[in-house]
């Protein structure tokens, strides 16, 4: 817990979070949330014990920084007994884990996530439109429909809906907006991917009216198959593989006018599990992607030798 203790710092306003330059406000939900994170971060120390006390499967070094215990990335490689490790010549296998939405970093070949260097949402839906073959992004001067509008950066979550045609603004995206809306309610379903497999799916739901909103109001898990058919499965594996995203989060989107799925965003340093989501389902899903993120590294090492 110690090397990430300082990525905090107490302010007048509430808590600030150096790593993404974020002021969190202390109130009764912020804190509700730190304790049922808590709560989970205890049973996962607790249930990886045993293998922690092993020595480790392989020694990863990630650059700039080591993944912090509230990324998904944490849970899966501490039960799955991997350690990362302060010295690159130490290191099994490097990995690129880096907040920024575009980086130039270079990296050993067979590095994970080495050639994940942009994920604007422009690149992201460029890469989603060359192997789906239907686009995200439209043309704000003459799309005739409404259109969401949000910037480039990672995890901004500023997006709004524009209803006119307008002229495009730098470091601004233009798409048609995915409806998912069900009673009052808009779901995404975020696809954790290892290798470009999906094993577990996160249902995510939010009021519809806080679409855009870093938060939710519950969150389930489930078998990808049940909501992801074989074809759309081998295409979000094309897409990861395009990307070069080794592991990181997809959110993807079914759109209710014509059933098809988009990929509106790509994480490599997605948090989780979600919070909303019950204690029991959040270390299921966790044990599921350990075994995930064995199954990429081994394939990483075994190609490296």
């Amino acid at each position: 817990m110690s090397y990430w203790v300082n990525d905090f710092k107490f302010s007048r306003g509430g808590i600030y979070v150096k790593a993404t330059d974020t002021l969190v406000p202390v109130n009764a939900a912020n804190t509700k949330d730190t304790m049922v994170w808590f709560t989970y971060y205890i049973c996962e120390l607790v249930r990886s014990l045993p293998v922690r006390l092993k020595a480790p499967r392989a020694r990863i070094y990630a650059v700039p920084a080591r993944p912090r215990a509230w990324y998904l990335l944490w849970a899966a490689s501490y039960r799955a007994g991997y350690k990362f490790v302060k010295d690159p010549q130490h290191a099994d296998i490097h990995m690129s884990f880096e907040d920024q939405t575009t980086t130039d970093r270079a990296l050993p070949a067979g590095s994970i996530n080495g050639k994940c260097t942009d994920i604007s949402k422009s690149k992201v839906a460029a890469v989603f439109e060359q192997v789906f073959g239907y686009a995200l992004s439209v043309d704000p001067r003459n799309y005739d429909g409404d259109m969401v509008v949000k910037s480039e950066t990672n995890g901004a979550h500023d997006g709004y809906i524009l209803k006119v045609p307008a002229e495009p603004q730098d470091g601004l995206v233009y798409q048609r907006v995915i409806d998912t809306s069900a009673n009052g309610y808009v779901t995404d379903l975020r696809c954790p991917s290892a290798g470009g497999q999906i094993d577990v799916v996160y249902i995510k739901r939010r009021p519809a009216n806080q679409r855009f909103a870093n938060m939710n109001s519950s969150c389930t898990l489930a078998r990808p198959e049940d909501h992801l058919s074989d074809e759309e499965r081998a295409k979000l594996s094309d897409f990861a593989a395009a990307m070069g995203l080794d592991w990181g989060g997809m959110d993807v989107l079914r759109d209710n006018a014509n059933g098809r799925i988009y990929v509106v965003d790509v994480n490599k340093t997605d948090m989780g599990p979600p919070i909303a989501l019950p204690l029991k389902d959040k270390l299921r899903s966790v044990t599921v992607l350990a075994k995930s993120l064995t199954r990429m590294i081994n394939a990483k090492l075994e190609t490296a030798q």
